[in-house]
């Protein structure tokens, strides 16, 4: 007694012989894949942005590099961890998270004078022409008055 044996696609361990498809063929990885290169690079050449426009281009490159984290973030979620074809729910967590994580983080920069800051280092240093010492008797600023 002989069966013919099929070969089944175990990818779903729910239901056996089901065939889910799993994304991007390789070369759709691989234009992905220099896709986020030349996004990192752009990240990078931030840095180089002052000596290169002879400006001061931090009011612009933090929001530039906000943009392209966000952007960097979906095509990893979506394509490397096969998120665009995951379940609803799923996509919603993580954009969820992304949602939150860019709150923390502008948040974070406003607590800390980022958007007001004139970029100085020399913020912690004490001011210049220190304020004139209070007498105890008198309400003016000054020396105590002679008498």
């Amino acid at each position: 007694m002989s069966a013919a044996v099929t070969e089944l696609d175990d990818d779903s361990p729910v239901n056996p012989g089901e065939h889910h498809t799993h994304g991007l063929s390789d070369g759709q990885y691989f234009k992905v894949f220099f896709l986020l290169v030349g996004l990192t690079a752009l990240e990078v050449s931030t840095y180089w942005w002052d000596d290169i426009f002879n400006a001061d281009t931090k009011k612009i490159a933090v929001p530039v590099l906000i943009i392209l984290m966000v952007i960097k973030f979906f095509l990893v979620a979506l394509y490397f961890m096969h998120l665009k074809f995951d379940s609803p729910l799923l996509k919603r967590t993580f954009y969820v998270g992304m949602i939150v994580a860019i709150f923390v983080y502008v948040v974070a920069l406003t607590v800390m004078n980022f958007w007001s800051d004139s970029g100085t280092t020399e913020f912690n240093n004490p001011p210049i022409d220190p304020p004139a010492p209070f007498c105890a008797t008198s309400s003016k600023p000054g020396p105590c008055p002679a008498g």
